[in-house]
């Protein structure tokens, strides 16, 4: 019963990640994986261009990715489940953070950052999808 609590906070959490439209970008990792094309050898450009696509689908899933990871933990492996909501998550997350602080560097305030946080977060739901999804995916166990 403990692990089914974990498993149904998971998917409250990526569902109010998708009410609030929380979604991320490969953004760094994404640049990085760019770079590295024009460098190397054609196989390796395959594969890369094959890992920058999956990181780009599971990044764009969002709260997608936090459902499907939860069902997957609740179903089969906690291991596969708690990494496929981790990528959810932290896409997410690394996402809203870039959005702050361009906001802030395309010249809003300290002051606006209340102003900044309800609108990247839609009003809240998607910080609270965050949270609860980061919750429960640390008390997942294999």
């Amino acid at each position: 019963m403990e692990h089914k609590k974990w498993v149904i906070l998971c998917i409250i959490g990526g569902a109010l990640m998708l009410l609030s439209s929380v979604i991320g970008r490969v953004g760094f990792i994404g640049t990085l994986i760019t770079l590295l094309i024009g460098v190397v050898t054609p196989e390796i450009q395959l594969i890369l261009e094959i890992v920058l696509t999956v990181f780009s689908y599971i990044a764009a899933a969002g709260g997608l990715a936090v459902i499907i990871g939860a069902f997957v933990a609740g179903f089969s492996s906690d291991f596969a489940g708690r990494l496929i909501v981790g990528l959810g998550i932290g896409s997410s997350l690394i996402s809203l953070i870039i959005l702050i602080i361009t906001s802030i560097y395309g010249g809003s305030t300290i002051g606006d950052l209340h102003s900044i946080l309800l609108t990247t977060f839609n009003g809240a739901y998607g910080l609270a999808g965050v949270i609860i999804a980061i919750i429960a995916r640390r008390n997942l166990k294999d």
